[in-house]
């Protein structure tokens, strides 16, 4: 078949696409998902490159042991280069922060098509972290003591914050010897 010549998007846009990207954490997946009609504005490789580049260092910028959204954001937008900035960070939480980080390291390694080396090194930080919470103590902020869900405590069965990070420390282990 014929490709259709494509003009490339309006100023008006192009912003309008990038508030999309931006929305979605650069995740085409989530894009589709959400409905997004993002495909419409037939964004060039090149430029969703730039506009990734441009998220992941915002994101980047905002990573804090207090507040977990720049941690949840990469790990949305798969962004691999965040991954030293994560570790820098993690050492710096308690135990809650160590277990998202963990976890966000963890998925980054998988959903990226990487060097098999380096997605073992990667893995092998994720499991370091985890196994750091699992042989405890456990420590947590009182902020993060608040972000455990009840719910969750009751999905894994924990009596208490603490025991809710190990256990899904442990699981989440579990996972990794599969």
């Amino acid at each position: 078949g014929q490709k259709e010549d494509v003009s490339p998007p309006s100023v008006e846009d192009t912003e309008k696409a990038k508030k999309i990207f931006f929305e979605h954490s650069c995740n085409h997946y989530y894009m589709s998902r959400e409905g997004a009609n993002y495909e419409r504005y037939h964004i060039s490789k090149a430029q969703e490159s730039e506009w990734r580049s441009e998220f992941i260092a915002d994101w980047t910028s905002k990573l804090s042991v207090d507040d977990l959204a720049a941690v949840h954001r990469l790990e949305a937008a798969n962004a691999i280069e965040s991954v030293p900035d994560l570790i820098d960070i993690a050492d710096k939480g308690d135990s809650y922060v160590k277990l998202w980080i963990a976890n966000a390291i963890w998925s980054i390694s998988f959903k990226n098509d990487i060097d098999k080396t380096l997605q073992k090194q990667t893995l092998d930080i994720a499991v370091k972290l985890l196994e750091s919470i699992v042989d405890g103590p456990v420590q947590l902020s009182e902020n993060h003591r608040k972000e455990i869900p009840a719910v969750g405590m009751k999905n894994f069965g924990a009596a208490t914050p603490e025991e809710y990070v190990i256990k899904f420390a442990k699981r989440k282990l579990e996972n990794t010897k599969k």
